[in-house]
């Protein structure tokens, strides 16, 4: 068994520290050969080393993995110290420790449970651990163990079926809504496509401030369980506040805000049912006609008029380019010309910013009529 209870709800935290110690010491992803990691290397917001060590230990004992101990800040006077501490052991316990001491000490490498057993004498061992990917024969049917325990946890957050403590979680069909929601309100798909990084500020404890029922790691997990999207990658960033005095350099000395990001492929069933949630939720805002020959576009129950006595305009031009498209992907300068039949050469001697400026009027005349600004996203 590797997470201590499969049937309680994790913090995203928590999570966080499986899932990373699973991609990179289990299944290899993401780090150069010979590559050492911390025990920080897996954990999120300001959970100390010892925490991290003791969410860890089951899976890294599975393995039977060994580590370095890294000399470091400190690091002789620690020993000094754990071995005074250890005086107080029974001399049995005495004799265990010191042979672990002195395999630090020497260079050599340590179990995981021998990490454990110094602890009690050496806290700060925890902040010299350093993990080895690439020199770890992970047998295959341990690695399946481990994908069939995330994967069951992942069935229980789906169906609802796990307990909670201390605090409330959002059932999972509302985990999925506030993650279209985000999606939807930074206009990913329309900017981006399918690929893009969600960044959501969080606080000490991975808690996203403005959602704290929400569990957006947990979240997008499960959704690739389900084969609605993929999760690429999932990393911490932190930025330093701007200095008072000298507004082109950040001040190192104040508390960095945290974000946690996540990049992720939309697969096209999750794109589908996030456009017809908007159309259900938005009905208003959704295109119901265009009659291209009249230069009238029906729009959030108005009659938007783009051209006057059918002329072909560039606004009616445009509007017939994107609506010719079945995703919402951003569509290019050139590839909006070329389907309005300019070539290569014609394209040099276009007016410069001429597709812009069909969008400005098509978001102009929808305004007017609908008080809706921005219809179409444009760049010059």
């Amino acid at each position: 068994m590797i997470i201590k209870h499969p049937d309680r709800h994790l913090t995203d935290k928590e999570f966080y520290t499986l899932i990373k110690f699973f991609d990179q010491v289990i299944a290899k992803k993401g780090f150069d050969d010979g590559e050492t990691f911390s025990l920080s290397h897996f954990g999120l917001g300001t959970e100390e080393n010892g925490t991290i060590f003791n969410d860890l230990f089951m899976s890294a004992q599975v393995l039977e993995i060994s580590v370095d101990i890294e000399k470091g800040y400190k690091f002789d006077e620690q020993v000094e110290g754990a071995k005074v501490e250890m005086k107080e052991k029974p001399e049995k316990e005495q004799k265990e420790l010191l042979k672990i001491i002195r395999k630090v000490q020497s260079g050599k490498k340590i179990k995981i449970e021998e990490v454990a057993k110094v602890s009690w004498v050496w806290y700060e061992v925890y902040d010299h651990i350093r993990f080895t990917p690439s020199e770890y024969e992970v047998p295959k049917e341990i690695e399946k163990i481990y994908r069939t325990e995330i994967g069951k946890y992942l069935d229980k957050l789906i169906n609802d079926k796990l307990s909670i403590s201390r605090k409330n979680y959002y059932k999972f069909e509302t985990q999925k809504r506030v993650l279209i929601k985000l999606i939807e309100d930074d206009k990913k798909i329309g900017l981006y496509g399918n690929n893009f990084i969600i960044k959501e500020k969080i606080d000490w404890d991975c808690v996203i401030s403005k959602i704290p029922d929400f569990c957006l790691i947990q979240t997008v997990y499960a959704l690739q369980k389900l084969n609605y999207l993929q999760v690429l990658d999932v990393w911490e960033s932190r930025e330093y506040p701007k200095d008072n005095f000298d507004r082109n350099s950040l001040d190192l000395n104040k508390e960095p805000s945290r974000y946690i990001n996540v990049n992720l492929i939309l697969e096209d069933i999750f794109v589908d049912e996030i456009n017809n949630q908007y159309k259900k939720e938005n009905p208003k805002n959704v295109i119901e006609k265009f009659d291209a020959k009249r230069g009238v576009l029906k729009f959030a129950g108005q009659e938007v008029e783009l051209s006057k006595k059918g002329k072909e305009t560039d606004a009616v031009l445009l509007l017939k380019t994107l609506l010719k498209e079945k995703t919402n992907e951003w569509k290019h300068n050139d590839e909006i010309l070329a389907d309005w039949g300019y070539n290569d050469e014609d394209q040099k001697n276009v007016p410069k910013n001429k597709v812009y400026f069909a969008g400005q009027k098509v978001n102009t005349a929808v305004a007017l009529k609908t008080q809706i600004d921005d219809f179409l996203e444009c760049n010059m």
